[in-house]
């Protein structure tokens, strides 16, 4: 059966609210004292720094916006904010010690709630990641 983008709009929004709270349940933790959008920031810092101009513009928001972002990460000692030495105008965001311990254990809690979600069977398993991997080809997701 032959499907139109209509189609295709209108499941991604239907499905959107369930997915948000899907992927939501699967990365909190009790207790996590931080937002999805912190939670974002992170994850993006978690290979290396980044300038708060590109780690801005990585989340779609706004410096102003970003600040407030990174103001709470940095007041849970998540993350730590670096003036360039050569430009004081240029500054990183880099994750902790503590933030990257925090997204290990996120990363567990998610590993041991996906395998309930999926269950014992293989085939359930090669499904969502297929699932996931095609969804990750069409927003030029590169691991």
């Amino acid at each position: 059966m032959a499907k139109n983008i209509a189609e295709l709009t209108d499941l991604i929004f239907s499905c959107y609210p369930a997915l948000r709270n899907f992927f939501r349940n699967l990365v909190s933790i009790k207790n996590l004292p931080i937002s999805m959008t912190q939670l974002t920031c992170l994850n993006i810092l978690k290979n290396n720094q980044c300038t708060m101009s590109d780690l801005a513009e990585k989340l779609n928001m706004s410096n102003q916006q970003l600040t407030k972002v990174v103001d709470n990460l940095v007041e849970f000692e998540l993350c730590e904010r670096i003036v360039d030495k050569n430009n004081r105008r240029i500054t990183f965001a880099k994750i902790t010690e503590k933030g990257t311990k925090m997204l290990q254990s996120l990363y567990r809690e998610m590993q041991r709630k996906l395998t309930v979600v999926v269950g014992t069977n293989p085939e359930n398993l090669a499904k969502l990641f297929d699932s996931f991997n095609t969804i990750a080809e069409f927003i030029d997701y590169k691991q």
